[in-house]
């Protein structure tokens, strides 16, 4: 009964942190990137979507959450430090998972014994372990830098993203 029960917590725990990092990564404000404009003759729409997560319409919304969480010019600046690290770390996992999965697909077509097929999907599960860590820390890092109210803020603005 109690080991279900933190199970169960275990498992709301990981879907709240899901939910949040979803948020974080889906505000325009943390991308870092040079502006659409700069763009235009460089890179596609796709490449810009990818490469900081928003859609071109999304920018030229009024919506700020640096604005919206009466953010100093410091805690903006540290921000938008942390998720450039962060991004840059990810990036590099990111790239080397899709190398081990293209690796692990094509394993499986081939004759490889189960055990290596194992051992390489270890690998990928471990990638994608280390990733969700890298997101996780980078929240952790940006909770720091806000205030209690500012946090509340921002749940209440995740809350009502989240419920259009």
């Amino acid at each position: 009964m109690i080991f279900q029960l933190l199970i169960r917590r275990r498992q709301y725990l990981l879907t709240i942190v899901a939910i949040v990092l979803s948020i974080i990564y889906s505000f325009p404000v943390f991308a870092v990137s040079t502006p659409l404009s700069l763009n235009k003759h460089r890179h596609s729409i796709t490449q810009t979507i990818v490469a900081d997560g928003s859609f071109p319409e999304e920018r030229k919304e009024s919506f700020n959450i640096f604005e919206r969480l009466n953010l100093t010019v410091e805690q903006q600046q540290q921000i938008k430090q942390i998720h450039r690290q962060y991004r840059q770390q990810i990036r590099r996992k990111k790239n080397s998972l899709a190398k081990l999965q293209q690796q692990l697909s094509d394993m499986m077509v081939g004759t490889e014994p189960i055990e290596v097929l194992r051992a390489k999907n270890q690998q990928v599960v471990s990638l994608r372990q280390e990733i969700n860590t890298l997101r996780f820390e980078s929240m952790l890092a940006t909770r720091e830098i806000l205030t209690p109210q500012q946090r509340q803020k921002f749940r209440e603005l995740a809350n009502s993203r989240l419920s259009r």
